[in-house]
């Protein structure tokens, strides 16, 4: 009994360590874990600190120190806020039922700092400053970087590069 649940064990660690690697949704992307990804930040502010704001002004306005030009929707249905600098901007969804969720993130230059683990990149950088990443072949052959939490697959940071220069081109945070 003890060897038939051993070579059951051993079956399904092979199995599923295959299936890892040969997984195409998992295989070109850099899961990291959930700390991990809410520890990305924007010129020192992590994801997860703008996320904790769930879009409330007051609190984003604490949080990156200056006042961020807000917009709002006018439809009771569906509420989404946005708020933007020259720097970064950012959007929160909300359903009627449901807490303001973090929706989508863009950096809008290369002034800020995007610090991913213990690498630090800037919009214009080498995406060799990230060192062994794997990447990623979108549907319409561009190429880019994603790095995602696998609990929550559903929501990723992107980096964007062109191709031939391997310089970045755009960072940025989306939800589907």
């Amino acid at each position: 009994m003890k060897k038939l649940l051993l070579t059951t064990f051993l079956f399904f660690g092979i199995f599923l360590t295959g299936y890892g690697q040969t997984n195409p949704y998992i295989q070109n992307k850099n899961v990291i874990s959930w700390d991990e990804f809410t520890d990305i930040s924007f010129n020192d502010i992590t994801l997860g600190s703008i996320m904790d704001t769930k879009g409330d002004p007051a609190k984003v306005n604490a949080l990156f120190g200056v006042t961020m030009k807000v917009e709002k929707s006018n439809d009771p249905n569906y509420y989404w806020i946005s708020f933007h600098n020259s720097d970064i901007s950012f959007s929160f969804d909300e359903l009627v039922t449901s807490p303001a969720a973090l929706s989508s993130l863009d950096v809008e230059n290369n002034t800020v700092a995007v610090k991913i683990g213990n690498k630090i990149i800037h919009i214009g950088d080498s995406i060799d400053k990230l060192g062994n990443v794997k990447i990623l072949t979108n549907t319409d052959g561009s190429k880019s970087i994603l790095f995602l939490s696998e609990p929550a697959d559903d929501q990723w940071v992107s980096v964007d590069f062109n191709q031939s220069t391997k310089i970045i081109t755009k960072i940025y945070y989306t939800t589907i």
